[in-house]
């Protein structure tokens, strides 16, 4: 029964498209030229519309006559809601207390904000905020960031180190390094999503980054025995050893043994085959913070 759900919504969405096509040529589409579409009970209809994204859900009722009012059906779009903004399913009940118009109306707002965050980050949290979505706990911000993925991570990151430092505190909270036991690849992906070098943060800045992802690393593998200072300290290596090994003007190169030598200075309760381990994965792979 599911595949033929499947086939059907993909078979609809075609057809949705191509009458829309149609309609740019000949006006808007008679009721008669969805005759097959009507045979249909409401029941399978909304399971089919369910299938579709908000652009295809709007087109159908938009292009076909018969589906006009199902399109608009509210829990296609509170499940719209709640698949494409994860947030909302830890705020349904405030959600509910509010009793919008439409759920159609509340992804309307949810997708806004996410346009405004683009151009400017604290308007599209204070837009949340006036829509009473949000309220100004760092936590709550936190969480919303965190769970929204179509968020540009330049504006993400200029928000939360530029702006809000203590909602970047609660968000790293949000995050799970457990059982991620290889460290510059966990790091790697850290500056992906929030690139230093692209937002232009400065040396303060990109420490005090480094140092709250420290103490989480460390407070989600407690099995490696390193605190949050000891972390730091092989991330700040690990950091220099990126900049050394790739930057060009430098021409002799630091070796495993000059790294682990280095790095042991300050940390010296690491071991040299631990240490020995992440040169090879920078050298390997290439700087945890790409340029």
């Amino acid at each position: 029964m599911g595949a033929v759900i499947t086939i059907l919504a993909a078979s609809t969405t075609q057809q949705i498209r191509d009458k829309e096509d149609e309609a740019k040529d000949a006006g808007t589409v008679k009721k008669e030229e969805c005759f097959s579409l009507t045979l249909l009970p409401n029941e399978l209809a909304l399971e089919i519309l369910s299938h579709l994204n908000a652009t295809d859900l709007c087109l159908a009722g938009c292009n076909i006559e018969c589906w006009r009012e199902l399109s608009d059906d509210d829990m296609l779009w509170y499940n719209l809601v709640l698949s494409e903004w994860t947030y909302t399913r830890y705020i349904q009940d405030r959600i509910i207390q509010q009793s919008w118009e439409s759920f159609k109306k509340l992804y309307l707002v949810m997708d806004e904000a996410q346009l405004i965050f683009a151009v400017n980050p604290l308007r599209g949290i204070e837009y949340l905020q006036d829509k009473r979505i949000l309220s100004d706990d760092p936590s709550d911000i936190a969480l919303y960031l965190h769970k929204t993925q179509k968020l540009k991570r330049e504006e993400l990151c200029n928000y939360l180190v530029q702006h809000r430092p203590d909602v970047f505190e609660e968000y790293v909270k949000l995050e799970d390094y457990s059982n991620q036991a290889v460290l510059p690849n966990v790091l790697r992906k850290f500056f992906q999503k929030f690139p230093a070098v692209t937002c232009k943060l400065t040396k303060e800045k990109i420490a005090f980054l480094l140092l709250k992802f420290s103490l989480r690393y460390s407070e989600c593998n407690p099995q490696h025995g390193f605190s949050g200072d000891i972390i730091y300290n092989i991330c700040c290596s690990l950091l220099l050893l990126g900049y050394d090994l790739t930057h060009p003007l430098i021409k002799n190169k630091m070796s495993k043994r000059e790294f682990i030598r280095n790095t042991r200075h300050i940390t010296p309760d690491v071991s040299r085959e631990y240490l020995g381990h992440v040169y090879d994965n920078v050298y390997l792979i290439g700087p945890v913070a790409a340029e």
